[in-house]
């Protein structure tokens, strides 16, 4: 691959046989996990971390999505997401937004396009 700062994240189709994918990255420095989905026919990564208090959003159930598959949500508190913009939509976070991480696709095939990340095995 040409692109040094690429880092491979998944396969369309592994993505497209899941819910989500999270992937254990280290981004700007620290080890953290990565939350890869579909929304919508375009995909999107973010952090996993929600900022109300620092925890991944599936950290209580096995989902990423509230129940009208319309929101990211946070399994801990509830606190929903706009899963295009990762802007927070309850009250209390209410614009802050989780933290995005650029994705290329090239041949079917899902790349994170960060400066500052690396892969954690």
């Amino acid at each position: 691959m040409a692109d040094d700062n690429a880092k491979l994240a998944c396969t369309r189709d592994e993505l497209d046989k899941a819910s989500y994918l999270t992937r254990k990255i280290c981004f700007k420095k620290q080890p953290v996990s990565a939350i890869i989905f579909a929304f919508e026919g375009s995909v999107y990564a973010y952090v996993n971390h929600c900022m109300h208090m620092h925890r991944p959003l599936n950290c209580e159930q096995d989902a990423i999505f509230d129940e009208t598959g319309l929101y990211l949500r946070c399994s801990m508190h509830g606190f929903i997401f706009d899963p295009k913009t990762g802007e927070c939509q309850s009250p209390v976070c209410l614009g802050q937004r989780l933290q995005s991480l650029r994705l290329k696709e090239i041949d079917g095939v899902l790349y994170f396009a960060e400066k500052h990340l690396t892969l954690i095995d």
